[in-house]
């Protein structure tokens, strides 16, 4: 049995639940750079997820990472805190402005495979 959430929630159902939507199996494996016949096997196995998978997770989601781990209980909340406090706080100025736009990423629901990639 796959670890769940504090609500009994396996990672997919937990992003369906964050992000809004249903999201695809296909974009959880893609972001665990898995293929899905290791994904479906991974799934089943009573340390999925783990800390590295919901790394590459929160990444290619957007979500906090730190959150995600606490909501698995990799971490408690305490472990957090105490982490954030341990670190040393450093104030850095910056010289030089940098405008730099980031194009906004599109939905899932507005994603198209490329025409030019070859089928699988």
């Amino acid at each position: 049995m796959p670890r769940t959430d504090e609500n009994g929630r396996q990672l997919k159902a937990l992003l369906d639940y964050l992000l809004d939507g249903d999201i695809d199996a296909k974009a959880i494996y893609d972001a665990l750079g898995t293929s899905s016949s290791t994904y479906y096997r991974r799934i089943k196995e009573a340390d999925y997820p783990n800390a590295e998978e919901l790394r590459l997770v929160a990444d290619r989601f957007s979500i906090n990472y730190p959150d995600l781990q606490v909501r698995f209980g990799l971490m408690s909340r305490d472990e957090v805190l105490s982490y954030l406090e341990s670190a040393p706080t450093t104030v850095a100025t910056r010289t030089e402005t940098r405008t730099e736009v980031r194009p906004a990423r599109p939905k899932l629901s507005q994603l198209a495979p490329r025409p030019d990639a070859p089928p699988l």
